[in-house]
C-alpha cells in the first residue's frame, strides 16, 4: 500500500505517479503514429486484450488482492494486453479513490510487461480530459474513450470531442464505437478523419459490422490498431484485416482467445475456427444478461473471484446458471460433468422466419436485423433471393426480395418478443409492402 499512497501524493502534486518499467523504445524506421503511441510506455499489440472485470467482495467492496491474482493469471496465460475500468470493469459505479487503487495495483503487477489501457470516456469532454490525464499519472499506456452516450452528438460533434481530448491529454487514445450502448454510431468517415490525429492510434469496433474493417484498414494504414469489440465476430474481423479483440470472453478463457487471435492474424482459418468453435457458447451466453453480470458469475464459478457486483446490476438469474456452466465446460474452463454429448443442450431456442418485400429499397432488412440485435437476439441468414429489377417509366428500380432468417434468443419469451416486434416493424413500414411468416418446423 506504500506505493499506492505515494501515487496519490504524486497525483496531487501534478507529477506522474509511475514511469514505464523499461526505457522508451525508439526506432527511426517506426511509423510516426506508433512512435507517438510509445511516448506513454508500451505500444499497443495485436491479439487479445482482456476487458477486465473489477473483482468485488460479496459486500461490493473492490477486492484488490483478487485483482492482482487475476492480472498474474493473465500474464501467465499470455494475454496481450489489459483494459481496465471499462463497462466490464463497472467503472461507472466506482469512486475516484477506487479507480486510483485499481490503476495503481494494475501498474504494480503488469506495468512494462503488458500494455495497460484505461477506460476514461464520459459524457463530458472536460471530464474525459481530466480522467485521461489521471490515467496517465497512474502509468496507463493508452486510454479507451467511448463515444458520448445518451446525448447523441453529430459526427461533427464527435470529431470536435475526440480532437479536443487528444490535443489536451498527452496519452495515446483508442476510439470506442458501441452504438448499441451509447445510441450514437461513429461513421467510417469520422473514424478515418480522427485516425489522422497523431495521438488517436486505434479503434474498438463494437458495431457488429465487419464490413467496415477492410475500408478502414485500407485508408488508415497498418499502424492504426483495429480491435473488434464483439467476441463472436472477432475471428472474422481479424481475418478481414483487423488486429485483434478487446474481449469479455478472455476473462474466463484467456489462452484460447489469444490462440484464436494469433491464428486469425496469421491467416490460419482452420486453426482459428477450430479453437473459436469451443468458445462459441461463451461468446453468446456471456451476454445473456447485461455485461458484466454473466462473466462475473462465470469467474465465480471458476473460483477466481467472489460473487460481488454493484447496484444497479444484480447477480445472474438462476435460469442462466446451467447455460453458462455448460458453456464453460465446452470451452474447457471447468471440468466437464458427464458425457460431452450433454453439452449440446445449451443452444438458444430458435425460430425460422421468412421476410419478404422491398427489403432493400425501403431498408426493411437493415431495420429488421438491427431490431434483432438491439433486443438481445441473434440470427443466421438461411436463404436469400432477389427478384429481377422492375424498371418503370421514371427509370426507378424496385426489387422484391425474400430472406430466410433463423432467429435465436436466450429463451422462448425473448423469441416471442422479437418476433412480435418484427411483425410490428413490417406493419408500420407500409412502403416496403412486406410480410413476415413463421416457417413451421418440419415433422
Amino acid at each position: 500500500m506504500v506505493r499506492m499512497a505515494a501515487a496519490w501524493v504524486c497525483m496531487a502534486a501534478g507529477v506522474a505517479a509511475f514511469q514505464p518499467a523499461g526505457p522508451l523504445l525508439r526506432c527511426s524506421q517506426r511509423p510516426a503514429k506508433l512512435e507517438m503511441a510509445m511516448v506513454a510506455g508500451m505500444p499497443l499489440p495485436p491479439g487479445s486484450l482482456v476487458a477486465l472485470v473489477t473483482p468485488m467482495l460479496d459486500s461490493g467492496a473492490v477486492d484488490i488482492p483478487t485483482l492482482r491474482k487475476l492480472l498474474q493469471w493473465h500474464k501467465a496465460e499470455g494475454t496481450d494486453g489489459v483494459v481496465i475500468l471499462g463497462t466490464t470493469g463497472e467503472a461507472s459505479t466506482l469512486t475516484d479513490l477506487e479507480k486510483g487503487e485499481v490503476m495503481a495495483a494494475t501498474r504494480e503487477e503488469i506495468g512494462g510487461v503488458m500494455p495497460i489501457v484505461v477506460g476514461t470516456g464520459t459524457i463530458s469532454t472536460d471530464a474525459t480530459i481530466a480522467a485521461t490525464k489521471q490515467a496517465k499519472l497512474f502509468g496507463a499506456d493508452a486510454a479507451l474513450i467511448v463515444t458520448p452516450y445518451y446525448v447523441k452528438p453529430s459526427q461533427a460533434g464527435l470529431i470536435d470531442h475526440f480532437t479536443t481530448i487528444a490535443d489536451s491529454a498527452d496519452l495515446p487514445i483508442i476510439l470506442y464505437n458501441v452504438p448499441g450502448r451509447t445510441g450514437v454510431d461513429m461513421s467510417v468517415e469520422t473514424t478515418v478523419a480522427l485516425s489522422r490525429h497523431p495521438r488517436i492510434i486505434g479503434l474498438k469496433d463494437a458495431t457488429g459490422d465487419n464490413a467496415r474493417v477492410a475500408p478502414m484498414r485500407a485508408v488508415c494504414g497498418n499502424d492504426f490498431r483495429l480491435y473488434s469489440g464483439e467476441d463472436a465476430m472477432a475471428r472474422e474481423y481479424v481475418l478481414q484485416g483487423g488486429d485483434g479483440v478487446i474481449s469479455v470472453t478472455a476473462n474466463v478463457a484467456p489462452s484460447s482467445v489469444k490462440q484464436v487471435m494469433a491464428a486469425a492474424k496469421n491467416g490460419d482459418v482452420s486453426v482459428a475456427g477450430a479453437t473459436d468453435d469451443r468458445l462459441s457458447a461463451l461468446h453468446r451466453d456471456l451476454f445473456c444478461e447485461a455485461n458484466p453480470i454473466p462473466v462475473k458469475w462465470a469467474l465465480n464459478r471458476m473460483d477466481r473471484v467472489s460473487a460481488g457486483i454493484r447496484s444497479p446490476l444484480s447477480p445472474l438469474g438462476q435460469t442462466y446458471h446451467s447455460r453458462i456452466e455448460s458453456a464453460l465446460q465446452k470451452a474447457q474452463c471447468i471440468e466437464v460433468k458427464g458425457s460431452t454429448k450433454e453439452l449440446t443442450s445449451d443452444a438458444w431456442p430458435c425460430r425460422d422466419l421468412l421476410l419478404q418485400g422491398h427489403l432493400f429499397d425501403q431498408g426493411l432488412i437493415n431495420q429488421a436485423l438491427e431490431l434483432i440485435e438491439k433486443r438481445g437476439g441473434d440470427f443466421e441468414i438461411t436463404a436469400f433471393s432477389v427478384a429481377p429489377n422492375d424498371q418503370n417509366s421514371e427509370f426507378n428500380f424496385k426489387r422484391t426480395s425474400s430472406c430466410g432468417i433463423r432467429l435465436m434468443a436466450v429463451d422462448t419469451s425473448a423469441l416471442d418478443d422479437i418476433t412480435e416486434r418484427l411483425q410490428q416493424l413490417v406493419n408500420v413500414l407500409e412502403s416496403a409492402e412486406g410480410s413476415l411468416t413463421v416457417v413451421p418446423v418440419a415433422a
